[in-house]
């Protein structure tokens, strides 16, 4: 009992004795401190980030691209040159053979010669909003691509992608398809280009130089979310997927190209497999104010993949769109026994290869 009430006194005294007056210093006293051998020390605006006014467009552009360090993602998609890809007139064609797909869940199915393994997709409307559905099959019921489409004007923002595969059907013939939706008002046209063996080792050559060469962006997974403002001179972008030094798996995204506050003037749902990378695709950016929004929609620990955005085509140096039939059209190869298989792509007759 003694015990107790001694130290409560000794409490009481405690709580009721005069506290020691501690000098901290002010944020100015903080902020003049010197050092006798380096002199005064300075404190950059922002931690000596770059800043810049979020109305003045192009000085946000030019302080980010010029002021970021080289080990971090550039904030804007700019450059001084359309990519030389832009000049290959068998890359990425918008002057196929195309097919009209009524809406309404109408469907067109392309089966791949065996020996192929990459294939070019170009697919838009007349000036309606334009919203399809890429789908790989390998086998019955195993789905190793997907590509969901939904823009609002499907003649100034087509689509148009390339898909990687494995040339081989030993679990089934490879199938694509590409359908619309249930929408009878949003018809479809759609062009299919199934490449060679040559032609897809001389893309896979353009692609592994463009890799290597572009700061490469890191999605982890869990509905991470990547902003990426393109610059007003950019007329479209090209995307490059892969996740082959980030696990190896399969990715599943959504892309948002908002022009505006929230406003998704295209918006894509894609999903491609280890066997089905890399994804390289371009996309259409006519006008100002573009950006890009990446969200990863896999798991944390399954969803890891890498991507790039850089330009395809610029402004003033664009090449024009030509009226002549882009090469190897209206098939996959120069002559129609190419892969033995004869004319069997898909709804596609009377080729004339030249």
């Amino acid at each position: 009992m003694k015990i107790i009430q001694a130290f409560c006194a000794l409490t009481t005294v405690t709580a009721f004795a005069p506290q020691q007056s501690i000098n901290r210093p002010t944020q100015t006293a903080i902020n003049s401190l010197t050092d006798s051998a380096f002199g005064p020390k300075e404190h950059e605006i922002n931690g000596g980030l770059p800043t810049f006014n979020p109305p003045s467009r192009d000085r946000s552009q030019d302080e980010y691209a010029n002021d970021t360090p080289a080990t971090l993602a550039p904030y804007a998609v700019t450059g001084d040159r359309s990519s030389e890809l832009s000049y290959d007139p068998a890359a990425f064609p918008k002057n196929l053979p195309l097919q009209q797909i009524q809406g309404g869940n109408s469907r067109l199915t392309y089966k791949m010669p065996q020996g192929a393994d990459r294939a070019q997709i170009f697919i838009q409307s007349n000036g309606r909003p334009l919203k399809a559905r890429v789908e790989l099959w390998l086998g019955p019921i195993r789905r190793v691509h997907f590509m969901d489409i939904s823009c609002m004007n499907g003649a100034e923002t087509p689509y148009r992608g390339c898909i990687k595969f494995k040339n081989t059907d030993s679990a089934g013939p490879q199938t694509l398809e590409i359908s619309t939706s249930d929408d009878s008002a949003f018809p479809a046209l759609v062009g299919v280009d199934v490449m060679t063996n040559e032609r897809s080792k001389e893309r896979q050559a353009v692609f592994d130089e463009i890799w290597k060469s572009s700061t490469k962006l890191y999605s982890q997974g869990d509905k991470t979310v990547r902003s990426i403002p393109i610059a007003d001179h950019v007329k479209s972008v090209q995307l490059l997927v892969w996740s082959k030094d980030v696990g190896k798996k399969s990715f599943k995204v959504n892309v948002e190209m908002l022009q505006g506050p929230n406003c998704k003037r295209q918006y894509y749902e894609l999903q491609c497999g280890g066997g089905t990378q890399p994804y390289h695709a371009v996309f259409d950016t006519p006008g100002n104010g573009w950006t890009m929004r990446w969200t990863n929609t896999k798991t944390l620990h399954d969803g890891s993949h890498e991507f790039v955005v850089v330009p395809y085509e610029l402004e003033d140096d664009a090449v024009g769109e030509s009226d002549d039939m882009a090469p190897y059209y209206n098939g996959f190869a120069e002559r129609s026994d190419e892969f033995g298989y004869g004319d069997t792509l898909g709804p596609h007759g009377n080729r004339i290869y030249t």
